[in-house]
């Protein structure tokens, strides 16, 4: 269809051109005659011109145009139009009018081109936007040869019958985001050749029995993102060529055999994003044509053996399937393409795809398959893509994969964990473009591993490993285009690593912290190299030599480095560069030339350094005619003088960029002379005077942002003869006053924004339309208006849209001012607003659609007379009864806010929900309501969010009042102290539609409460409440969104289960928020989970928990969330900073805890004293362990330097089984086993030559009993709190220090150490991390005169 309206525009085009004689036939003629700030471009295949003038806006109401001017294709979108130009060039074929405020089309608006226009758009208009709900106009029954019609995002609700009659060529119907309930069908009539509808992000819940009966020529229906639950029997009758049915994102769950009777020649079908449970085989057998299907992001658990013998994509990914039958897929021999991504297929069988005999491209994305499926994948002879990120793999070797060497063009082995790769892997491989590593384990890369793929790789991705070395031999891939190397930990680059990959056009090394250095000549032989990136690193120094031989580079990303200055001709050899970013580094010194000879220049970015100053020499150090530099930005900087020839150079520039910096002033010198120049930001600054064509003559600035600065005044001809400009942003100044010509000339300001100045008044003829053309859309916010200021905004009546005139100190408001009715959004909130003026507002603004009256004091309401009215704020009052008349004459209600009022139920609301029936917003919360029961909620079906928060009153709330808020999509409803309890998982049986949802447990722990709300939608889930104290590992099972942000806040939590997150696919991206728990710290199997998701998962608002520094908190304290970690407890600790903690004093000893004493940070200190509220710190319950706690008889300590050995050596801590780790890897797990074996052997060998030398001397006993009485075990086991029998007679126990918890892997503090004349250190057997069956009490070994002696030792070993 596409190629047949380009072939019909062509030759309508051609016959247009051919009939004129026209005197224009380039855009230099058009612009002799048309001098507006519009962009034309020639259609030189086609013979005409096209002119972009989005934005534009005319001087006057009539234009004078160049009739004869051959502009086929003309856009203004975005120029404040309320009608349609009655000026247009008659020989348009595609007319663009989107983003507009057109309401009506008057008669004869397309008079002119309508024998010509083909296309015509019209979206983001407000054409539905009446009283009447059907939208008429005959306006496009003579538009005989128009193809595309689009009306989208008008607020249609529903359409005239025969609205299209005449416009018999119609191919395509576009009625995208408006309101349509049900699919207009008898408006179709007319065109009798439409091929495309679109009805998508509508309102439409069924699709009738013969819709499109009136449209038997479609050829494609789009009714994504509607709510459709259903579909009837004969709903596609007659489509007997349709071929493409879109139905994604609706409410789909099951199909009737014959739901899709009379479109069986469908070749794709879309039923993605809905809640089907079953494989609809049944619904799917008679289409025989089926090319592509799509059935992803559903809750299919099992595939069946379909017929689809024609099936070329199938898309099964993001469901429950776990797994797959033998023969499921023996009957698609035609298939290509099969995704089975993010499902539950931890293994495949030998024979799964059998049958696939033609599949070229595979995805088994995060399934958790822990080995390649190699025999089941050798079945597919034809597979050339293959995908297997986000799963478990570990091994990589040639036997594996020899099966599909012959074949692979693309592997995907992303985010699993491959540790190595043998050097012989990819030998075999013959035709490999792309390979995908990223997010592995990998430690290096050595020539020899991609051995084999020297003529053939293309793609190479070994982003997010942990690289630290590449070899300093070259790495031979001689048609590499792209190599990823960020996110690793480089430490250097060899200086030969890229010799042999001369095609090589993208590379990025960023984000390798520890790479300072790069030798000058490394990237000389990248002479194709097009985009470089080698930013979030820690170079320092740039030397000009650096890119002296990559002329071809069009993209250089160096931001976040520690770079402090650029010297001279930095970047000469970069002709081609479009882009520089040279962000967030250190520079405070630019030599002159740094940026010459950069002449593609596009767009630099300087922000976030030390500059104080900056002249345009640094580009051009002699005459030419300047850069093509169109933006720039040096926000975030300490400048305070810009040299007159800074932006002089770039006569081409439109965008300036130089907010929170030191000016005090700006002078007009700078940007004068401009003609391109279309935004400014000089947000954050210090100025304090606007003077005189500080901003005026520049023909084509729309954007100013002056906002945040001390401005206290505006010269009269500040913005003199910018004609264009369109946006003022003068918020948080000093401004008293402003001048009554302040705004001349201008055509059109779409949003002048004063907010949070000194206004008491504005002058009468500031707006005054001799003055300034139209006004939109004015913030006068947080002023000091006593009296409003209509009368100066009276002059804008027919075209002002929206006043916000909140938060000022406003009683009255003048009752005979006409500015009221026609304004469309007001906003009065925080104003102490008299009754009389309330009054007058709900029943003056005849044509107001959203109306704030939130903080006016308001007590009781009375009926609205507000027919257009759609969002009413009336919140932060002090209502406590609605008058079930209130909304008799506002039945367009959509949003509709009663929060923190003096509600005590909803019973009076009962009456004015079925007036409400198009209401998509509720909220009730902060309110004194006693109860919520059956009924207080009906007839809301239309309902999409509903937040019923913070009612502290509450004490009784019913499942079954949620019962027919099926369509709800987000619901909030926490804060019930009162409330004894909630069956949630009752109420959320009843909302299986859920896209956001925050919500309080009355229970103890979390488990499978919440899985009825786990759909495949859902985006945002908040858990509160104070009596959780335990979640299960399955709790968030069922998320399964690409972006998921889950918040558990205000809970007993005090611990987070290591699993928590393993039911969650390892391919979304989560934001975990953890604010306000009683969290003591995060166990380290929790943060290996989260090391594991590293690159995809954020976690904030640890923080706000009481921490509990003891030992248990170590692995913690290496980790980077305990970089701003501040202790709560214990007492000897509290205050610090955990990091500066040493890991001794991270202590489970009690005794230790009770008399050692640490410096308190002066800053952490500060900052918890800041906080609001006592907290109180509780020790953490001790974990039970399955492993007995060993305690010896003699404090293992080992002998320390002198230097660190101290006067009085403590007594050794008790070994601590909850803050042993486990062992996180396969690796670390053998390693911990030979480790183990030693350790045993070295015990052996100790135990017999003590038992030797016992045996062969007496004075070793009188020894032991000399030692020093700090070393003795009575000081310890008399302390009450300790764990050790007490010591009785001569049988004195001695407690053991704890092992290590992790190994020299992590970056631990030395441990402390004790001196002693005791045998050596003896290893726990928690370090070894071997299991031991004993899961009694610990072993506990008398030493000395109790009639123990070595025999006895020996065997108490055994």
């Amino acid at each position: 269809m596409r190629t047949r309206w380009k072939e019909v525009l062509l030759v309508a085009a051609l016959m247009v051109f051919n009939s004129c004689l026209s005197t224009i036939t380039s855009c230099e003629d058009l612009r002799s005659e048309f001098r507006y700030p519009c962009v034309c471009e020639e259609l030189r295949q086609i013979g005409g011109l096209a002119l972009n003038c989005d934005g534009v806006v005319y001087p006057g109401d009539h234009v004078n145009l160049p009739k004869d001017a051959p502009v086929l294709v003309f856009t203004q979108r975005n120029a404040g139009h309320h009608s349609v130009p009655t000026q247009l060039f008659p020989s348009t074929v595609k007319l663009d009018l989107s983003q507009n405020s057109i309401r009506r089309l008057s008669e004869k608006s397309f008079n002119t081109i309508q024998n010509t226009v083909e296309d015509l758009r019209l979206a983001g208009n407000l054409l539905g936007d009446t009283l009447n709900p059907i939208f008429s106009s005959t306006e496009f029954h003579g538009l005989s040869k128009l193809i595309r019609l689009d009306l989208s995002e008008n607020r249609i609700s529903s359409l005239e019958e025969g609205i299209l009659k005449g416009c018999v060529h119609l191919e395509e119907l576009k009625l995208d985001g408006n309101r349509l309930a049900f699919i207009p069908s008898t408006s179709l009539n007319g065109p009798e050749t439409l091929r495309t509808l679109s009805i998508k992000n509508n309102r439409i819940d069924s699709i009738q029995q013969g819709s499109f009966l009136s449209q038997k020529s479609l050829i494609k229906i789009d009714l994504s993102s509607n709510r459709v639950n259903n579909i009837e029997i004969g709903a596609f009758e007659g489509l007997s060529v349709l071929k493409q049915l879109l139905l994604s994102e609706n409410r789909l769950s099951k199909f009737n055999s014959d739901v899709f009777y009379g479109a069986e020649k469908l070749d794709k079908l879309d039923i993605s994003n809905n809640f089907i449970v079953e494989f609809p085989s049944l619904a799917l057998r008679k289409f025989d044509n089926l090319k592509i299907l799509n059935l992803s992001s559903n809750l299919i658990q099992k595939l069946e053996n379909s017929q689809l013998t024609s099936l070329e994509v199938l898309d099964v990914s993001r469901n429950n399937i776990g797994s797959i039958s033998p023969g499921t897929f023996k009957s698609l021999k035609k298939l290509k393409i099969l995704n089975l991504a993010v499902n539950m297929l931890r293994t495949v069988e030998d024979d799964a795809f059998e049958g696939l005999t033609n599949l070229e491209s595979l995805s088994l994305e995060d399934n958790n398959i822990l080995l390649i499926p190699a025999t089941a994948l050798s079945k597919l002879p034809r597979l050339s893509k293959l995908r297997l990120d986000f799963n478990r793999i570990a091994a990589l070797s040639s036997n594996i994969l020899r099966g599909l060497s012959e074949i692979l063009i693309e592997l995907g082995l992303s985010r699993n964990v491959i540790r190595e790769i043998p050097p012989d892997v990819f030998q075999d491989f013959k035709l490999l473009k792309v390979l995908d590593l990223s997010g592995n384990l990998l430690l290096s890369v050595e020539p020899s591993t991609f051995s084999g793929l020297e003529d053939t790789l293309e793609h190479l991705n070994l982003q997010g490993n942990r690289i630290a070395s590449l070899s300093s031999e070259p790495i031979n891939l001689q048609k590499l285009k792209t190599l990823d190397l960020s996110y690793n930990q480089l430490k250097e680059i060899p200086r030969h690593t890229f010799t042999v990959m001369s095609s090589l056009s993208s590379l990025n090394l960023s984000h390798n912290p520890h790479l300072a250095l790069i030798p000058v000549s490394v990237f000389h032989p990248l002479t194709q190299l097009q985009k470089l990136d080698i930013s979030f690193t820690s170079i320092k120094v740039l030397s000009p030599e650096l890119f002296f031989k990559t002329s071809s580079l069009t993209h250089l990303y160096i931001q976040n480095n520690g770079i402090t200055e650029l010297p001279e001709t930095m970047f000469q050899s970069l002709t081609n560069l479009v882009t520089l970013d040279l962000s967030e580094n250190q520079i405070s010194n630019i030599r002159i030339g740094s940026f010459m000879g950069l002449s593609s220049i596009r767009y630099v970015n300087l922000s976030k350094n030390k500059l104080s100053s900056f002249k345009g020499e640094y580009f051009i150090t002699k005459r030419s005619n300047g850069t093509p530099l169109e933006e720039i930005d040096m926000s975030n900087n300490q400048i305070s003088y810009l040299f007159p020839s800074t932006f002089k150079v770039h006569p081409s520039i439109k965008v300036i960029k130089v907010s929170n910096n030191k000016f005090n002033f700006f002078p007009s010198e700078l940007i004068a002379g401009l003609a391109n120049l279309q935004e400014v930001d000089l947000s954050k600054n210090s100025l304090k005077t606007l003077e005189e064509f500080d901003f005026a003559g520049l023909p084509q600035l729309r954007k100013l942002n002056l906002a945040n600065n001390q401005i206290d005044t505006i010269s009269e001809t500040t913005f003199h003869n910018s004609t264009q400009l369109q946006y003022i942003k003068l918020a948080n100044n000093n401004l008293e006053r402003i001048g009554e010509r302040t705004f001349q000339g201008l055509n059109r300001l779409q949003y002048l924004d004063l907010e949070n100045n000194n206004l008491t008044e504005l002058p009468d003829l500031i707006f005054d339309r001799t003055r300034l053309k139209v006004l939109e859309n004015i913030n006068l916010a947080k002023n000091r208006f006593t009296i409003a200021p209509l009368k100066s905004l009276q002059k804008q009546y027919f075209f002002l849209s929206s006043v916000d005139l909140s938060s000022n100190q406003l009683t009255e408001l003048q009752t005979d001012d006409s500015i009221l009715v026609n304004i469309k959004k007001l906003d009065l909130s925080f104003n102490n607003l008299s009754e009389a003026t309330i009054k007058n507002i709900l029943s003056e603004p005849k044509t107001v659609r959203e109306l704030n009256l939130a903080g006016t004091g308001i007590t009781s309401l009375s009926p609205l007379e507000t027919p257009f009215l759609q969002k009413l704020n009336l919140s932060y009052n002090r209502i406590n009864e609605v008058d079930e008349h209130m909304f008799d004459r506002s039945t367009l209600i959509e949003e509709l806010d009663l929060s923190h009022n003096e509600l005590q139920s909803l019973t009076s609301l009962r009456a004015v929900w079925p007036k409400l029936n198009q209401v998509q917003l509720v909220d009730v919360s902060w309110n004194p309501i006693s109860n919520v029961v059956v009924g207080d909620l009906d007839k809301l079906e239309s309902l999409r969010s509903l937040r019923i928060n913070d009612l502290f009153e509450c004490d009784r709330i019913e499942k079954n009042a949620f019962r027919n808020l099926g369509n709800l999509v987000e619901l909030k409803m926490y804060e019930f102290p009162k409330l004894g309890y909630l069956d949630v998982t009752g109420l959320l049986n009843y909302l299986q539609s859920l896209e956001a949802l925050e919500i309080e447990v009355k229970d103890s722990s979390i488990g499978s409460q919440l899985s009825a709300a786990m759909n495949p939608r859902l985006k945002s889930l908040t858990i509160r409440g104070q009596r959780i104290t335990s979640i299960s590992s399955g709790a968030l099972a069922g998320l399964k969104y690409r972006q998921v942000h889950i918040r558990i806040q205000n809970t007993s939590l005090t611990a987070l289960p290591p699993s928590l997150l393993i039911a969650l696919p390892r391919s979304s991206v989560i934001q975990l928020d953890v604010f306000d728990n009683q969290l003591a710290t995060l166990t380290s199997q929790f943060l290996a989970a989260l090391d594991d998701r590293r690159s995809s998962l954020k976690l904030n608002g640890l923080r706000a928990n009481p921490i509990y520094c003891d030992c248990n908190v170590r692995a913690l304290r290496r980790s980077p969330l305990a970089l701003d970690l501040v202790c709560s407890a214990p007492a000897f600790v509290a205050g610090s900073l955990l990091i500066e903690i040493p890991d001794d004093d991270l202590t489970c000893d009690v005794s230790r805890q009770t008399t050692t004493t640490t410096t308190t940070s002066t800053t952490a200190a500060t900052t918890t004293a800041a906080t609001a509220g006592p907290v109180v710190v509780k020790a953490p319950k001790q974990r039970t362990t399955t492993e007995p706690d060993i305690i010896w008889s003699l404090p293992p300590a080992t002998a320390s330097p002198p230097h660190q050995q101290q006067k009085s050596p403590a007594v050794a801590k008790s070994p601590n089984p909850a803050a042993a780790a486990t062992i996180a890897n396969d690796d670390t797990l053998i390693i911990g086993i030979v480790a183990g074996v030693v350790v045993f052997i070295a015990i052996l060998v100790i135990i017999i030559c003590i038992v030797r030398i016992r045996l062969s001397t007496a004075e070793y006993n009188s020894h032991m009993n000399a030692l020093p009485p700090v070393l003795g075990a009575p000081m310890h086991c008399t302390n009450q709190a300790c764990p050790c029998p007490k010591a009785n007679g001569q049988n004195v126990l001695y407690p053991m220090s704890a092992a290590a918890s992790y190994s020299n892997s992590y970056a631990t503090l030395p441990a402390h150490k004790l001196s002693s004349v005791s045998s050596p250190l003896r290893q726990s057997y928690n370090a070894l991390n071997v299991p031991t069956p004993y899961t009694q009490n610990p072993y506990y070994i008398p030493y000395g005169g109790g009639g123990v002696d070595e025999k006895d030792y020996a065997m108490s070993m055994r």
